[in-house]
C-alpha cells in the first residue's frame, strides 16, 4: 500500500519539531500534530541527544504511527544549528515545512488553513497566522481583508507600524522549496532570533500570506525567548537590529532615517528606565547582558553617552507625568514603546500603500 502521497490531491507537508529535554511537553505538541484535520504529511522530530525522556516518549509515538520519524544529530547542537539540522531531513515531496517547538502545540485547523492560504499564490514564501502566549492574543495589526501581501509591505508593517506578523518560528508556514534553496543554513546561525532574520531575508523576493485566526499556542516560561521577549525590551532591540540589517530594502532613504532615529531614541530611553529601576530595587545583570550581546551580533556595543541621554529622557518623562516617579516605573517596567507617530497618516497605512 502507497504513502498516500501521489494519491491525495493535497499537498504534502513536512512538520519538524526540534527536541532537547522538554519531556514536560513534547507529548502534547506530537499529539497536536497528530489531531491535526489535514493528514497528508509527515512528521520528523529531531532529539536533540536530550538527557531527559523526550527521546523515548518521541519513539513511542514513532511506533504508534508510520508518519513519524525520529532523527538525531551526530552529536550535540546549539539551537540554531540544530534547528538547520532538522529541517534538512525534510522529503524531497513535501510541499510545505511547518515547524512546532516542542513546547508549544498546534489548534487541529493549523495545517489546513496554512495550506489553503499557500496554495492562493505560488509566490508566498511565508504563512503565518494570530497565535496564543498562553492566554494572550498575538500576531495582530494586519487588516482583516488583507490576506496575501507582498513580502515588501510585510517588511515594511514591521518596520515602519510596529506590526509583529512572524510570531516565532512555531507561528510560521514555510515554502519546502523556500527551505531546500536555503540548505544548510535556512536559519543564520549568528542571530540571536534566527528565524527574524530569516523571514526578513525569504521575503525580499517573496509573498507574505497570514491567516486571520488563532492557528498556534506559544507556552510562557521564564528564562525562555519569549519571556525574555516581554522583560528585556527585546522588542525594541529587535526593531533597532532589523532596521539597521534590513530597513535599506524595505524603506525609503527617508523612511529610514526617520525609523532609524526613531528606534534609537526609543531603545535607549528603554535601557536609561531600566538604569532607574536598577536603583530604586534589585539589578538585572541579565538585561544588560543580553543587550551587550546582541549589539555585540551587529559590532555595536551600549554607547554611555547615549545611555546617559536616555535616562535623561526617561526621567523628565515621569516627572512631568502624574503619579510619584519610581512607583510608576516600577508598575510600568512591563510597557513597550509605541511606534513613532506620523501626522499626515499613520505609519501602519503607510506601509500599506502600493508600492511605487
Amino acid at each position: 500500500m502507497g504513502s498516500g502521497r501521489e494519491v491525495m490531491s493535497e499537498p504534502f507537508v513536512s512538520v519538524v519539531t526540534p527536541v532537547y529535554n522538554t519531556g514536560e511537553f513534547i507529548e502534547q505538541a506530537i499529539r497536536s500534530v497528530l489531531e491535526q484535520t489535514y493528514q497528508n504529511f509527515e512528521y520528523i522530530i529531531c532529539n536533540n541527544h536530550s538527557t531527559d525522556n523526550s527521546g523515548e516518549i518521541a519513539a513511542r509515538y514513532a511506533a504508534l504511527d508510520p508518519r513519524i520519524r525520529v532523527v538525531q544529530p551526530p552529536q550535540f547542537l546549539p539551537q540554531a544549528k540544530n534547528f538547520n539540522f532538522a529541517l534538512q531531513q525534510i522529503s524531497p515531496e513535501s510541499r510545505y515545512t511547518k515547524m512546532i517547538l516542542a513546547d508549544d502545540w498546534l489548534f487541529p485547523n493549523c495545517l489546513q488553513e496554512m495550506v489553503a492560504r499557500a496554495e492562493t499564490n505560488p509566490n508566498i514564501g511565508i504563512v503565518s497566522s494570530y497565535r496564543l502566549i498562553e492566554a494572550e492574543g498575538d500576531c495582530f495589526g494586519l487588516p482583516v481583508d488583507k490576506k496575501v501581501i507582498s513580502g515588501r509591505t510585510a517588511g515594511r508593517l514591521h518596520m515602519l507600524g510596529g506590526v509583529w506578523l512572524f510570531g516565532t518560528p512555531s507561528t510560521v508556514m514555510y515554502s519546502s522549496t523556500v527551505v531546500r534553496a536555503r540548505a544548510p543554513h535556512f536559519y543564520p546561525e549568528d542571530r540571536f532570533y534566527h528565524d527574524t532574520d530569516a523571514a526578513f531575508q525569504i521575503l525580499v523576493d517573496h509573498d507574505f500570506g497570514f491567516v486571520h485566526q488563532v492557528l498556534t499556542f506559544t507556552r510562557y516560561q521564564p528564562a525562555s525567548i519569549t519571556y525574555n521577549e516581554r522583560h528585556f525590551l527585546s522588542r525594541n532591540i529587535d526593531r533597532v537590529l532589523s532596521l539597521h540589517q534590513y530597513g535599506q530594502f524595505y524603506l525609503t532613504p527617508e523612511e529610514f532615517n526617520r525609523a532609524m532615529s526613531h528606534a534609537w531614541r526609543a531603545y535607549y530611553r528603554g535601557l536609561g528606565r531600566q538604569w532607574l529601576l536598577d536603583r530604586v530595587g534589585k539589578s538585572k545583570p541579565e538585561f544588560w547582558e543580553y543587550h551587550q550581546k546582541r549589539l555585540a551580533g551587529i559590532g555595536m556595543k551600549i554607547e554611555p553617552k547615549r545611555l546617559a541621554i536616555g535616562v535623561g529622557q526617561a526621567l523628565a518623562r515621569e516627572v512631568t507625568m502624574p503619579g510619584e516617579p519610581v512607583r510608576r516605573l516600577i508598575r510600568e517596567r512591563r510597557a513597550r514603546e509605541q511606534p513613532w507617530e506620523d501626522n499626515s497618516k499613520t505609519l501602519r497605512e503607510r506601509a500599506l500603500m502600493p508600492e511605487q
